[in-house]
């Protein structure tokens, strides 16, 4: 063996290492804990259930018809509620929502979205706030939703309820320190929630946002056809294909991306593009929803965010028929033939996948190493 040859597997091994790494890079966050945020919570309306360990709700004989979608809930997903927040309720409203940043890529997304002259909704982690300080505030003075995503992306439904309310009450206090107003929504990460849970979460006054279009940017910022794998998800939701994820049948939708990939960031101008040329208007998760309110603090910043969300509002969306140029390389029949990679049955299905093929890349490389 050369040892050129020798110094690219071992880098091959190292990016393996890498991945199956990222799966875990929050668990050193310490979240912040506080004995007066407890007193705060009224407990007294949240079920009592049990705290739920990680991997005990896969089932390989799942059905995932709504009878065993909690018992089930990481092969499944959890079984919905009326009120959680899956899509828009309008047919030609789409919401553009991006988690776990703040992060280095955010503020050209946001150059982007000012360009484009689109609100969206982030779904911020407390433990990035203080160091994208800047950004958030950019963020939310630019007139962008900002929503809690936990401190440190924990699976909600293995920690206890004390644990919860940290992870809630020490997002929104990073987020207030910086912006001045509190987040009145709430994404669980990896879409993970059982009746405790939300519960909790809405006895801390927080609507559950989840969502019903999911490019999989997590999984496949990394390949080759990544332009292709997340626009095309788009295309398929626009044409009337069962994303698996619409549980509440909204003919509108709420589009699931991350502000921590380059690649995904770069795909946000001809997504926009194209939705608009099918006279999509954008709104913020909670705009499209009809609430105006998507913050609770400062009564002058409720206003002022409640007014910039209105004006979008009210814009009539207006039907082309044409379609963006930069989009024409990728046909209807290809997209149709990646169904099957940027699609799931549910949200646990997808936010379990990029482990299992970060693990499989791993065992690859060592194979080739070996």
């Amino acid at each position: 063996m050369t040892f050129s040859l020798f110094l690219s597997r071992i880098s091959i091994l190292a990016l393996a290492l890498s991945l199956v790494q990222a799966q875990d890079s929050y668990d050193d966050i310490k979240t912040p804990q506080n004995a007066k945020w407890l007193e705060s919570v009224d407990l007294s309306s949240v079920p009592k259930m049990p705290v739920r360990k990680v991997g005990s709700g896969v089932c390989p004989d799942a059905v995932c018809d709504g009878t065993d979608n909690d018992r089930c809930f990481e092969s499944c997903g959890n079984k919905p509620n009326p009120e959680d927040i899956y899509g828009c309720p309008q047919d030609h409203q789409w919401a553009l929502t991006f988690d776990d940043g703040p992060s280095k890529y955010t503020s050209e997304l946001l150059d982007i979205l000012d360009k484009e002259d689109v609100k969206a909704t982030f779904c911020v982690m407390g433990s990035h706030v203080d160091q994208y300080a800047d950004v958030l505030k950019r963020a939310y003075d630019s007139g962008h939703q900002i929503a809690s995503h936990t401190f440190s992306h924990p699976h909600l439904m293995s920690l206890t309820n004390e644990e919860i309310i940290y992870e809630v009450k020490a997002t929104e206090d990073a987020i207030e320190k910086v912006i001045g107003v509190k987040p009145r929504y709430i994404r669980p990460p990896f879409g993970e929630a059982d009746d405790r849970v939300k519960g909790l979460l809405k006895s801390m006054g927080y609507k559950v946002l989840l969502w019903n279009v999911d490019p999989t940017d997590y999984d496949v910022y990394m390949l080759q056809d990544v332009s292709k794998l997340i626009q095309g998800t788009f295309r398929m939701a626009i044409a009337g294909n069962d994303t698996g994820l619409n549980l509440n049948e909204d003919p509108g939708f709420i589009s699931l991306q991350h502000d921590l990939y380059k690649q995904s960031v770069d795909q946000v101008p001809k997504i926009i593009s194209f939705l608009k040329k099918k006279g999509y208007s954008f709104l913020t998760a909670a705009a499209c929803n009809n609430d105006m309110s998507p913050h609770s603090g400062s009564e002058d910043a409720i206003n002022s965010s409640s007014e910039t969300s209105k004006d979008t509002a009210i814009a009539p969306p207006k039907v082309l028929v044409e379609e963006a140029p930069e989009d024409a390389s990728i046909s209807e029949a290809s997209v149709a033939d990646d169904k099957s990679t940027v699609s799931g049955s549910s949200t646990a299905v997808a936010s379990n996948a990029s482990y299992v093929m970060s693990l499989a890349i791993l065992v690859l490389s060592v194979t080739i190493l070996f």
